[in-house]
């Protein structure tokens, strides 16, 4: 699960997800042929609740056994390692970039999915591209979740799908983004193991697999020299195949930056409302979920005398999921160190 699957699906499947929403317009197509890119390199620390996500291969974060399927879950601290990268090339002539790795917008959201695509810059000036996703490092979720006072045993998580993009809509700052995933588990048995006597039927509707549908609309609006807003709306289906598992969700983020030429700074909000398809076998109501989150991120420009660049960049992190079901609860808060380089 790479921080990207341990944050970010926290917020977007509640399983695992971060800020649900795109902080930055896509980024425009450079004039000159040649490579682009960056790779970031450093660590986080993070404090998480949850009683879903086991971690991944680089660090764990939930608690094996639990006294109660009806409790709040409670905290786990772990340093886990952070590398993210993004390479391009710009064929000019055609106006034409392909690209691997994991954008820059991402990183600021600690959202390290993997990808690999193509952006074309189209008459009109917008940008049009088409990539594929994929999950880097899976993450560790529990086979199944709800069993007390024995040791719960982990599983992976992973999905892939398809992005599409167009940006600089009517060459203005206005982006839209569409984004597919088929989630899968090694081993998905909710409900089966922890002798809670549901039938066949019920444990069916606690399936953590299937699709998961995202729309993102954004626009950047540039004031002064060096300060930009991006308010931004979206729209999540997981379609999964429990249906008290399946839900919708409505979001909205605000992002504000600021460009220097010593430092710069990067600080985002958001809120999802999340309404789940049906009734939960185990609880005997259906779920409801508020989730709210913020970070704050620096960059230190040519720290120490380095040459251009490299920056030093510092981040803190907040989320909450407040349910109307206490199992389902999370917290997450966490801050981060690393070396990046812009190349």
């Amino acid at each position: 699960m790479k921080i990207k699957s341990l944050i970010g699906k926290l917020v977007l499947a509640c399983v695992l997800c971060i800020w649900a929403s795109a902080a930055f317009a896509i980024q425009p197509i450079p004039k000159e042929s040649g490579f682009s890119g960056f790779m970031n390199i450093g660590g986080v620390y993070l404090d998480v609740k949850s009683n879903m996500i086991a971690g991944n291969s680089l660090g764990d974060i939930g608690k094996s056994v639990i006294d109660s399927i009806y409790d709040s879950p409670d905290s786990e601290t772990d340093f886990l390692p952070m590398f993210n990268c993004e390479f391009r090339y710009t064929f000019a002539d055609t106006r034409t970039q392909i690209y691997a790795g994991n954008a820059l917008e991402d990183f600021l959201r600690f959202d390290f999915t993997g990808r690999a695509g193509v952006r074309q810059e189209m008459a009109d000036s917008s940008v049009v591209g088409a990539s594929f996703v994929f999950t880097a490092i899976p993450a560790e979720v529990w086979e199944d979740p709800y069993m007390e006072n024995r040791s719960r045993k982990e599983t992976d998580r992973s999905s892939q799908g398809l992005a599409l993009t167009w940006g600089n809509i009517l060459d203005g700052n206005l982006d839209l983004r569409y984004t597919w995933r088929k989630i899968e588990i090694d081993d998905e048995r909710s409900g089966t193991l922890g002798g809670l006597g549901l039938t066949p039927a019920e444990r069916a509707l606690l399936d953590r697999e299937g699709n998961h549908h995202r729309v993102e609309l954004l626009y950047k609006w540039d004031f002064g020299d060096k300060q930009y807003l991006v308010p931004s709306l979206e729209y999540h289906k997981f379609d999964l195949d429990g249906d008290a598992m399946a839900n919708d969700r409505y979001g909205v983020q605000l992002t504000y930056g600021y460009n220097g030429d010593q430092f710069s700074l990067v600080a985002n909000g958001s809120y999802l409302y999340a309404d789940y398809d049906t009734t939960n076998p185990i609880y005997n109501k259906g779920r409801e979920d508020d989730i709210y989150g913020g970070s704050l991120t620096g960059f230190w420009h040519r720290p120490f005398g380095m040459p251009k660049g490299w920056s030093l960049v510092a981040s803190v992190l907040g989320y909450k999921t407040d349910a109307n079901i206490d199992f389902y609860e999370t917290d997450v808060v966490g801050t981060s160190l690393s070396v990046f380089y812009r190349f």
